[in-house]
């Protein structure tokens, strides 16, 4: 009984810093890929600049939540919960 709650407890731990680490380097790499647009538009040079930027955007808002999800729920619940709240908080900031 307690070494299951300390498990999801530290899931839960485990979902609010990634969802940290992953809310802050989504937001440096949204702001990346809108000045590699600003300068480039659509074009193979914005593809090239932008690619480190939209893979880590694409392990933040997809990867490490499905890999959450099928350890614990808590954790992926947590994750989504701290990405969303720091990810629009940011926003409201610019």
């Amino acid at each position: 009984m307690l070494d299951n709650f300390l498990s999801q407890l530290l899931y839960g731990i485990s979902g609010y810093l990634f969802g940290i680490f992953a809310c802050r380097f989504g937001n440096i790499s949204i702001c990346k890929t809108k000045t590699v647009w600003a300068e480039h538009g659509f074009s193979a040079a914005f593809l090239i600049s932008a690619l480190p930027s939209l893979l880590i955007l694409l392990l933040a808002v997809f990867l490490f939540p499905v890999w959450f999800s099928t350890r614990t729920q808590v954790g992926a619940f947590v994750y989504l919960a701290t990405f969303i709240f720091y990810t629009s908080r940011s926003r409201r900031k610019k």
